[in-house]
């Protein structure tokens, strides 16, 4: 009897701990698909929204190790006025407006708003979807080598090397 007793108790023991390591990982899981789901509107935002855009490299040139939608978000909710940082989720120090003006004027001034190899980086086909169709080429299928190739043309005439503006996503 007292056996038993023993066993039951561990199993009771047991069944709670596993409840609760099973609570830690749906936690975790909640809070990795949140963040998930901030990171792909923050680069939707971004990438359709030229002023959020700026307002991001800004805070880019500033803290370079900074990732939108992890360390800080940025919203447009208002059309007649500027993008802003939302949330400050870092442990560095929020800049100031000044600080972003600043960072803006520096940033204009190397012509970095206007750089078309980093726009056009953002919206070139990945790498690896580049090399697989590379070798499919080079083993005599060029359908996906030839498609990669027009997507890439598309970007470059997007944003060629001439263009001053900012280009949209």
């Amino acid at each position: 009897m007292i056996i038993e007793d023993w066993i039951l108790a561990t199993l009771v023991v047991l069944f709670i701990l596993a409840c609760g390591w099973l609570y830690v990982i749906w936690q975790n899981t909640q809070r990795s698909e949140h963040q998930i789901r901030q990171v792909v509107s923050q680069q939707a935002l971004i990438g359709a929204d030229v002023s959020a855009r700026t307002l991001c490299h800004a805070v880019h040139y500033l803290y370079p190790s900074m990732h939108a939608g992890v360390d800080f978000v940025i919203k447009h909710d208002d059309p007649e006025k500027p993008p802003y940082i939302a949330e400050w989720n870092s442990t560095l120090d929020q800049p100031t407006d000044i600080e972003l003006k600043r960072a803006l004027a520096k940033i204009s001034d190397h012509g970095l708003l206007e750089n078309y190899a980093i726009r056009r980086q953002g919206e070139y086909p990945g790498i690896g979807d580049q090399l697989d169709a590379a070798f499919k080429a080079r083993h005599g299928d060029k359908t996906e080598q030839m498609e990669q190739d027009r997507k890439i043309q598309e970007i470059k005439d997007k944003y060629p090397k001439n263009s001053g503006e900012c280009g949209t996503a």
